[in-house]
């Protein structure tokens, strides 16, 4: 008998399919907008990534999120927290 052959979730366990690609996935939590590991890295790589080119409407720094117009103190509410302080 293998390891797995005894393992046993605690607790229920749901299947889901991912809203983007539409791949079934297991979990353990009931999700509103399931998304599936996959996915998820993808869009967690997109927003690290950062356009240069472009210019925060915010604040005015240049090198905003790929695919928005704010930079990372602006979409994540860091200078809010600046200002505030001040």
């Amino acid at each position: 008998m293998g390891l797995f052959n005894r393992w046993k979730p605690k607790g229920k366990m749901y299947s889901l399919k991912c809203t983007q690609c539409g791949a079934g996935f297991l979990s353990s939590y009931s999700l509103d907008a399931p998304i599936c590991g996959k996915c998820l890295q993808k869009a967690k790589s997109l927003d690290s990534t950062v356009d240069h080119a472009k210019v925060c409407i915010k604040c005015g720094n240049s090198g905003v999120i790929y695919g928005k117009e704010l930079c990372h103190a602006c979409y994540f509410g860091f200078n809010n927290s600046k200002q505030k302080q001040e």
